[in-house]
């Protein structure tokens, strides 16, 4: 059914073993959107992402997508770890985005590495392409991790606490990242976060989880609120 919205969520709760973490979630993500899920560590946000992702069910309820159709996912995973045991290079890590597009024990095409190289190039890590993965820096390693998303060649980019861990340059960096391929490729965003001066200014779609409930807000109201239990006043979604 074709809808103005890319993902539509009905009456969905989400968790494991059959124990919801959150229910009753009811909201939708149009194209070309940049939406922030804000909400404190452990309140279900990554559990959320997955089940979009259809990486884990949800216990109830649906998730409808455009055209009763999958969008193309880019995800940016929190606190993605490879074993650096191995000798990656930033070139192999960032091809991996590649491997469900091609055939089993098939050598990588050069049409794979071109769009690799074009990916290194749109998060400014080209000329890092034969170093290893293991010597760069965090802001560097998720940027490199953002351009794996991207050789999927993505309608919607999902990105999971993207900047924590890495300092305030880097943040800079990686938020005016994203920002410049929202724009550039017409990419819908959906961010995970759960620091409030993380969230560029000027988003204004933000879904809060907050006491087990999903409240639609914006950074104003979070920051104009004189307690964090006044925005439960606002807009359920």
């Amino acid at each position: 059914m074709k809808t103005n919205n890319c993902i539509t969520l009905k009456d969905v709760s989400i968790g494991y073993n059959n124990d919801p973490i959150l229910s009753n979630i009811n909201f939708s993500v149009k194209p070309g959107e940049y939406v922030v899920l804000f909400g404190p560590n452990g309140s279900g946000k990554t559990t959320l992402f997955k089940t979009i992702l259809r990486i884990i069910p949800p216990l109830r309820g649906s998730i409808v997508y455009d055209n009763d159709k999958s969008p193309g996912f880019g995800y940016v995973p929190q606190r993605q770890y490879l074993d650096e045991i191995y000798p990656f290079t930033v070139e192999e890590v960032v091809l991996m985005g590649t491997f469900g597009q091609l055939r089993s024990f098939c050598p990588i095409p050069k049409a794979s590495r071109a769009l690799g190289e074009r990916c290194l190039k749109d998060v400014g890590m080209l000329k890092t392409k034969s170093m290893l993965f293991a010597e760069l820096s965090g802001g560097q390693k998720q940027r490199v991790l953002i351009a794996r998303a991207l050789t999927t060649k993505p309608t919607v980019l999902l990105l999971d606490e993207p900047i924590t861990g890495v300092d305030i340059t880097a943040r800079k960096t990686i938020t005016n990242l994203i920002t410049s391929l929202h724009k550039k490729h017409q990419l819908t965003i959906i961010m995970v976060t759960h620091e409030l001066h993380h969230i560029p200014e000027f988003v204004n779609k933000i879904i809060h989880i907050h006491d087990r409930k999903l409240l639609l807000t914006t950074r104003e109201k979070i920051i104009s609120a004189s307690g964090i239990d006044e925005i439960i006043h606002y807009r359920h979604i």
